[in-house]
């Protein structure tokens, strides 16, 4: 949860303001950069802090059932809050540097999954490297310093140079090498460079709309009292309110040859305008369609983007690649978390797409140009999300193309792969939605990305651990009926609040007490290789969310197209 909350706080904290354009005010306010990054660090990630202290004392009432020691306790805290620092300062440096909130939400997730794989293939590669006794990949990794703190002996834990102690100078270390760049870097990033050239793009715009005509004459040197015209030259004449002694002295001053010595051109400008032409329609009845899909919506430079995914989703195939050799199931072992993982993964980046694709324009006040068109709801939000599922193609083809490849090569049926495929079209969909959702209910941008995120991360991860934790202990599951009712039962509450705060009506009731149980009873399915149960009850739930999502948009007027002033902010 740290290494999720905390660098999408501080991202999210720094793209809000330059969305807004306020991030520009603070640069030239007479703080230094020290102090804005310094600053801007420090509030994005006091409210992380503040959760972390408020479970501490539920870590200390461990200690009262034994076995556990102080020590212990606060190296769990400790590494907790060193990999959140990190984390929060990575974000930041990609906040800093990308100027779309979707860019750096999305970088800064990529960056830290692709940071997890790299130490986890570090530790795979060089197993025998050491820092201090330690190996290497447990020095830089929060999970396994946190396996290593709980399986210690009380010797161990005495010494200095035990793993927790190395990974939390390890990471101050490199937050604050993250934020030194981040300092150094501010000015050179900020402003950004993509204004000046929309100022040079509106006025060559400009320019078309009429053509001039200019006659220049370059005249010899200017006669004392003589002014310039508006057309040239840039120096300033005196004001004189009488035309006939300013006419006067300058041919007195014609007469007697004195002049100022600069050389002043005179023009004579003639515009000539273009007729208008006809009005053009793009895309008949969907021009924001045609804005999502054929221009620069969402930044110049969406490759880095898609470029860091498909390096994770590569490094993620070649791992699964690499240990599955010589198994005959692959998929029947721990290794089937590797594609759940990379499915995940696109799943929460459609949904930062989805929920930036509105806060975006709300924030740099462009939503309010739909305030005088004649756009109907359905045509605001279908080209919203079919926008939102084209500019996020790239993470959503090689998941399929992934179960293609099972299938071919035997790893799956074809029945399961059609099943797969179907299922993750359908929350990709459902992703979407869910984000133009938390958008639209949701005036302030970080909390609609936090609503937004923090609901998929539930359903899809929080889900999917409780399931996980539930098979790895070995009581029956009745004992432990009682801790999952609580989860799903809290869960439920949660969602209902955060999906119906502005709209709570009985379908959005409905999605939230279902859907977290349904979850878990497909992941168990899943388990038990009842692959057509799973298809079945996930289709019918998270069809059933997205229409409870989608059907109010589409029919109430001001809530979509934020004609109330709500929705404005």
């Amino acid at each position: 949860l740290m290494l999720i909350s905390a660098p999408l706080a501080a991202a999210t904290s720094v793209a809000h303001e330059k969305d807004r354009r306020t991030f520009m005010l603070l640069l030239m306010t007479d703080l230094s950069d020290v102090e804005i990054v310094l600053g801007k660090l420090t509030a994005s990630l006091l409210q992380v802090v503040t959760l972390l202290a408020a479970t501490a004392p539920v870590f200390f009432l461990c200690m009262l059932l034994g076995g556990v020691s102080p020590r212990q306790v606060l190296d769990i805290l400790g590494v907790t809050a060193a990999a959140g620092l990190v984390a929060g300062s990575l974000g930041l440096l990609v906040a800093l540097w990308r100027d779309r909130t979707f860019q750096s939400l999305a970088l800064t997730v990529l960056l830290v999954v692709l940071s997890q794989a790299i130490v986890e293939a570090i530790g795979y590669v060089l197993p025998d490297l050491r820092v201090f006794g330690v190996p290497l990949a447990t020095t830089l990794d929060p999970y396994r310093v946190a396996i290593a703190v709980l399986t210690q002996d009380h010797v161990e834990i005495r010494q200095l140079a035990r793993p927790s102690v190395i990974f939390m100078l390890v990471s101050l270390a490199l937050a604050a090498t993250l934020i030194v760049m981040g300092v150094v870097r501010l000015r050179a990033w900020n402003p950004d460079r993509d204004a000046p050239r929309e100022r040079r793009a509106g006025d060559e715009d400009a320019e078309q709309v009429g053509a001039l005509v200019e006659d220049v004459e370059v005249a010899g040197p200017a006669p004392v009292g003589a002014t310039t015209g508006s057309g040239g030259g840039s120096g300033f004449s005196p004001i004189r309110t009488d035309p006939l002694a300013h006419r006067v002295d300058s041919e007195a001053a014609e007469a007697t040859g004195a002049t100022t010595g600069l050389h002043v051109p005179r023009r004579t400008h003639r515009r000539v305008v273009k007729p208008l032409g006809p009005y053009r329609r793009p895309w008949g009845d969907y021009p924001i369609l045609w804005r999502e899909l054929r221009t620069r919506a969402y930044g110049t430079k969406p490759l880095i983007i898609k470029g860091a995914y498909v390096l994770a989703f590569a490094l993620g195939v070649a791992i699964f690649r690499s240990l599955s050799r010589g198994l005959e199931v692959p998929l029947a072992t721990g290794l089937a978390l590797i594609p759940v993982a990379l499915g995940i993964l696109s799943l929460v980046l459609v949904n930062t797409q989805g929920v930036t694709a509105l806060t975006s324009e709300r924030d740099s006040g462009a939503l309010d140009l739909l305030l005088v068109t004649e756009l109907t709801p359905r045509q605001f939000i279908f080209s919203k999300l079919f926008g939102v599922l084209y500019n996020t193609k790239e993470m959503i083809l090689p998941p399929i193309g992934l179960a293609v490849w099972f299938a071919i090569t035997g790893v799956l049926t074809v029945e399961s792969a059609l099943f797969a495929i179907v299922d993750f079209l359908l929350l990709c969909h459902f992703a979407a939605m869910l984000g133009l959702h938390a958008a639209i209910t949701y005036t302030n941008s970080r909390t609609a990305v936090a609503h937004s995120l923090g609901t998929i991360c539930f359903l899809m991860v929080g889900i999917l651990t409780c399931a996980g934790l539930i098979i790895l202990s070995d009581r029956e599951f009745g004992r432990q009926l009682v801790s999952f009712l609580i989860f799903i039962g809290a869960g439920s509450v949660a969602l209902f609040g955060s999906l119906g705060a502005k709209n709570p009506s009985r379908a959005i009731a409905l999605v939230s007490l279902l859907t977290p149980f349904w979850t878990f009873y497909c992941v168990i399915g899943l388990l038990n290789g009842d692959l057509l149960a799973a298809f079945l009850v996930s289709a019918g739930t998270y069809g059933f969310a997205l229409l409870a999502m989608l059907v109010p948009a589409v029919s109430d007027f001001d809530i979509a197209l934020g004609r109330t002033g709500s929705i404005q902010g």
